[in-house]
């Protein structure tokens, strides 16, 4: 696998050629992996977007079990102080879900 910077992203021959050649690029900011740049056909597109999204959601599961190994299960405000940080790191809003009726059964 190959390293780009992002101001080489503006070179789009190189970064044609460097993606054919190697089918997969690390784009680096300030020195420190960014983001993945992957080659995928047109046909196999969107499968390939699924099967990324699918071994990254693995991945975080993974870490969160070895973490509850380690320091245990949370209680319910930790996980909500978690949830929190992370929409507030990734720039998301709080969403609150309020229920409109009692469940019928």
């Amino acid at each position: 696998m190959d390293y780009l910077a992002v101001n080489d992203l503006k070179k789009t021959s190189k970064l044609w050629e460097k993606l054919a050649s190697q089918r997969e690029l690390v784009i680096t900011r300030d020195g420190k992996p960014s983001a993945l740049m992957i080659s995928v056909s047109p046909e196999t597109g969107e499968e390939s977007l699924r099967e990324i999204r699918r071994a990254l959601f693995s991945a975080a599961v993974s870490r969160v079990r070895k973490r509850v190994e380690t320091e245990g299960i949370p209680d319910d405000a930790a996980i909500a102080a978690e949830i929190d940080q992370s929409r507030k790191e990734r720039g998301l809003r709080r969403v609150c879900w309020h229920r409109t009726s009692e469940p019928k059964g």
